[in-house]
């Protein structure tokens, strides 16, 4: 049913959903009359929809999405508007476990592949939402093999949404999932999130520091592929760029691997890095700035830990 507006809008799914569509419909109207007067033929279609749409099958209508996303016929806008509601649905465990079962898989690598951004995008947020705290669509992504491929798009995609889609697809994909995580250093996942971070797109590099730092917070063993793979040149190599707020998770990200991991304290004290120096010039800047005490805190850490294994080695000698 049209708004007043002309714009479309879905069926409300519940009541409370029933109750924001209705507010929405009725907010135009002039409160202030007192009399109550028939309701109309269009307002009484509009609401017997929004009652229908109420009991409408949660697997009948992803049906339908995946038809319309199979069907050649479609519209780019019908099959994002289809998208966008399978990822309505997504959300629920349940629904997404369904959505599964009724082959929704078979759609990814067409999707994937799709000539349109939006919709390649749009595909990479469905995996996410299906994936995420889902133990049974984390083990069907594994099983078609769709990790390789989110992790290439994360690296070769041209356009920049997408990107970052995939890597929020990886990232709730092995969040908690050893299977998933030992696929993705398989298949050489922390050197494509190195890129990631050199990528000129702010929420991407900030959301690949994330993950980084999330991976060896929860398995410290990580931290030797990092070394091996100049992950430490890498994060005080951004350091020595222009200060941003990219700089905060750079530090959380190199703290994290420092921590408990004699190696990566070694590396970061080679002279040719003069990490030393550039922590406490970052530091001396940072002072006084509320909005980057945290930031501050991590370099703080960092140089102590770099400096005390410094102290050490010369008391050993």
């Amino acid at each position: 049913m049209a708004s007043g507006d002309g714009k479309d809008q879905r069926n409300p799914k519940d009541m409370k959903a029933l109750l924001k569509f209705c507010l929405e419909a009725t907010k135009d109207e002039d409160a202030k009359s007192e009399e109550f007067a028939p309701m109309d033929e269009e307002r009484k279609k509009w609401l017997e929809q929004a009652l229908v749409g109420m009991s409408v099958s949660p697997v009948q209508r992803m049906r339908t999405c995946i038809e319309c996303l199979k069907n050649n016929q479609s519209s780019d806008e019908e099959r994002s508007q289809a998208m966008e509601e399978l990822i309505e649905w997504g959300e629920n465990m349940d629904y997404a476990t369904d959505f599964h079962k009724i082959g929704g898989f078979d759609l990814f690598p067409r999707l994937l592949s799709d000539e349109e951004e939006e919709i390649r995008w749009q595909t990479l947020e469905l995996v996410a939402c299906l994936v995420q705290n889902n133990p049974y669509c984390q083990k069907a992504v594994l099983q078609n093999k769709m990790l390789p491929v989110l992790l290439e798009m994360l690296d070769k995609d041209d356009n920049s949404t997408v990107k970052t889609k995939a890597l929020y697809a990886v990232s709730c994909l092995t969040r908690d999932c050893e299977e998933a995580q030992k696929v993705f250093t398989d298949n050489d996942g922390f050197s494509v999130l190195m890129r990631a971070m050199q990528q000129d797109v702010e929420k991407l590099k900030i959301k690949a520091a994330f993950m980084l730092s999330a991976l060896c917070n929860n398995t410290p063993e990580y931290k030797d592929i990092l070394c091996d793979i100049g992950m430490i040149d890498q994060l005080v190599g951004h350091l020595n760029e222009e200060h941003s707020n990219f700089h905060e998770h750079v530090m959380s990200a190199m703290l994290a691997i420092v921590r408990d991991h004699p190696r990566s304290v070694e590396e970061c004290q080679r002279s040719e890095l003069d990490l030393h120096k550039v922590l406490q010039q970052r530091i001396k800047f940072l002072t006084g700035k509320e909005q980057f005490t945290e930031e501050k805190s991590f370099a703080e850490e960092i140089l102590q830990l770099i400096s005390s294994e410094d102290n050490l080695g010369e008391a050993n000698r």
